[in-house]
């Protein structure tokens, strides 16, 4: 929305905005059940009553209606979505300040209708499904929040899990076997679990007892960790993070608790992934330790480059750190750190968009040095898809025909528009190394017969064409074009595009 609707919107009278709403809602469906569902939640957070789940039922149901209208493909792109996945995204997370209120009861109300009208669905589309199956471990693992909140009676978590396993068996044949499994093991389980009470009142440090660690565990273990958050239980949060090795969600709860030196000592004596840093970061930056939190993020860089190159399993966390540590240090006015962020942040993704953020935070004085620096690591890199672009945002048109020509030809595309901006930038320069580069990327098209992309080829030959003029060497070009015309002659459509080539001089 922009500012100026908001602005006349807050001008409304309460009557004359009512007004406008009812017209909308009573002519345009799907508005009005998002309408009845954001009332339902605003009446149940800010009135306290229980939260009336039909709403948020008739809306899953609405936006799930295509998917369910389908029929059974027989080709694999017969079918599509047309589920507004963005609206569903914003239903379920309707349920997510309840949850932080540790109000599970009126979280599930949101989370049960919605999940049902998946499950309901989910037979109907599981064969050409593409994205609607990522709904299921969000609501699963919201359920299994909601499930442990402390005000579910255990009476309530005996009827969720029928619910949840009636729910499982109807999918399971169509792929989504586990679909409920965090949220039924959390319904069956509970707090009841053998020795979670010692751990979770520091009587014993190991969990989950006997070693065992896999997947559920561990979800079941994010679950309990949200729901102790919740409920404002930080001494069994703590305990339970510390037993079951969370060392991010551990030491970020001492920092929030005001004991951040404990955390900084558990970040550089356990953390190794970029995310736990940026987090804990994050964290201490909030609860305004500003000179920890950019000390803590800094560290993290030093940590990251010790790691060799081939291990990508945490890249794109690493620039993730980064990228944060340079906005945040230049929105704090720490501009030297911005800048060694930024250098970092571009030398990990060779992107434009970031050497340019690193171009903004210099000084004209500073800017060359840093300049030539990242080209330099450019230059060298094996992949750096924006590595064209940059050159020639920095007119370095030789250094751009260098890389180029140094890459095998058949990994170079005619639909490349960077390489089509090097030609045309190039023509003046070296015309020669243009006409062929550019005749290099139109002939297979024409030659074979790709009709679809004869207006491509055709761009590339006016490139050739300009250059051509600008050598010197029209004449030439003229008779190059007659014989490509002669040789083409039965290839009308084509014939037609490269007759109008004859107009350029």
């Amino acid at each position: 929305m922009s500012d100026v609707l908001a602005a006349r919107l807050n001008a409304l009278d309460a009557k004359t905005l009512a007004t406008l709403l009812a017209r909308r809602a009573e002519t345009d469906e799907a508005f009005r059940l998002w309408l009845e569902a954001q009332l339902a939640a605003w009446d149940a957070r800010d009135q306290l009553l229980p939260l009336d789940p039909e709403p948020f039922r008739r809306q899953a149901e609405a936006l799930l209606e295509t998917a369910r209208a389908l029929r059974p493909r027989r080709h694999w792109d017969d079918s599509h979505s047309d589920v507004d996945e963005a609206a569903l995204e914003e239903v379920i997370g309707q349920a997510e300040p309840f949850l932080a209120a540790g109000n599970g009861i009126d979280a599930l109300a949101i989370l049960r209708p919605v999940a049902e009208a998946l499950v309901d669905t989910w037979p109907r589309c599981a064969d050409w499904d593409e994205t609607l199956h990522e709904f299921f471990p969000v609501l699963d693992a919201l359920i299994a929040w909601a499930t442990l909140s402390g005000d579910i009676a255990d009476e309530r978590r005996d009827v969720l899990v029928d619910e949840l396993s009636d729910w499982q068996d109807r999918i399971a044949e169509y792929g989504a076997d586990d679909a409920f499994a965090v949220a039924l093991a959390a319904a069956t389980l509970g707090w009841d679990e053998p020795g979670l009470s010692d751990v979770l009142n520091g009587r014993t440090n190991d969990w989950p007892q006997g070693g065992q660690n896999d997947w559920l565990s561990g979800k079941l273990i994010e679950a309990r960790l949200a729901a102790l958050e919740a409920m404002g239980r930080t001494e069994g949060f703590l305990n339970l993070s510390r037993a079951a090795g969370r060392h991010c969600n551990h030491a970020v709860m001492l920092a929030k608790c005001g004991r951040s030196d404990e955390a900084l000592a558990i970040a550089h004596t356990r953390f190794r992934e970029p995310d736990s840093i940026l987090r804990l970061a994050q964290t201490l930056l909030a609860i305004g330790h500003d000179d920890a939190a950019f000390e803590l993020a800094e560290w993290g860089l030093s940590l990251s480059a010790e790691e060799p190159d081939a291990h990508h399993v945490h890249s794109y966390s690493r620039l993730a750190l980064t990228r944060w540590l340079r906005d945040t240090a230049r929105d704090a006015g720490r501009t030297a750190l911005a800048i060694i962020a930024a250098s970092v942040a571009f030398e990990k993704s060779l992107s434009r968009e970031d050497y340019e953020a690193a171009r903004e935070l210099c000084s004209d004085e500073a800017w060359p040095n840093l300049r030539e620096s990242l080209l330099a690591r450019l230059m060298v890199a094996d992949y750096a898809p924006e590595r064209i672009d940059i050159l020639l945002d920095e007119n370095r048109i030789a250094d751009a025909i260098a890389v180029t020509d140094r890459e095998v030809s058949g990994h170079q595309s005619p639909h490349d528009t960077s390489l089509l901006r090097l030609a045309r930038s190039a023509c003046h320069g070296d015309p020669d190394w243009t006409i062929g580069f550019a005749l290099r990327l139109a002939n297979p098209i024409m030659t074979e017969g790709r009709s679809n992309h004869y207006d491509l080829a055709v761009e590339w030959l006016a490139v050739a064409a300009q250059a051509h003029a600008i050598a010197g060497r029209s004449g030439q070009w003229r008779e190059f074009l007659d014989t490509l015309i002669e040789t083409h002659r039965r290839k009308h459509k084509l014939r037609g595009l490269l007759e109008v080539l004859r107009t350029i001089r």
